[in-house]
């Protein structure tokens, strides 16, 4: 029987799905899924820090223009982290890279959210899919049987950045 939860009318993510535009730009989409933007003003944003106009990008996404594009969005990222034990490994948010190769190191950004209860008890993980020529119901994949078949490789966790206190 197949599994039919990325089709629940009842769950409502935190993040809303933004698509990504070409085959490069997955991890801008993540960023924009994230910080609630268009996936035309992250690249803009990005094209302030030396990003070419066109693809590939790949030389210039790195670790530290992820964590610019998010600071300037008050959240903070962290370091790219290999998965060992799959999405157990992750953080409450993050940035996830699957379908890696690794002769190419290279993959596709997704978001994964946890989504704990207040009170710790329970959690219902999903994953947000910018991929644009996904199967629709693959957009959003809710609960550990739906994100079995999109196992993270990478991921860099995203917080809240904290508020500096006054002098």
């Amino acid at each position: 029987m197949a599994n039919t939860s990325t089709t629940s009318t009842s769950f409502q993510p935190v993040f809303k799905r933004v698509a990504q535009q070409d085959r490069h730009d997955d991890t801008f989409a993540a960023i924009a899924i994230l910080t609630g933007k268009t996936l035309d003003s992250i690249m803009r944003q990005a094209e302030t820090m030396g990003l070419p106009k066109t693809g590939p990008y790949f030389p210039w996404i790195d670790g530290d223009m992820i964590a610019k594009l998010l600071a300037a969005h008050g959240l903070v990222a962290g370091v790219w982290k290999e998965c060992g034990k799959g999405y157990a490994d992750l953080p409450e948010v993050a940035i996830a890279m699957v379908s890696y190769d690794a002769d190419w190191e290279c993959g596709r950004c997704v978001v994964y959210h946890r989504n704990t209860s207040a009170d710790g008890k329970t959690a219902q993980p999903y994953v947000v899919d910018p991929y644009p020529n996904a199967d629709s119901r693959l957009h959003l994949r809710v609960g550990t049987a739906d994100l079995a078949g999109l196992s993270p490789s990478w991921f860099i966790g995203v917080g809240q950045m904290q508020k500096s206190a006054g002098k």
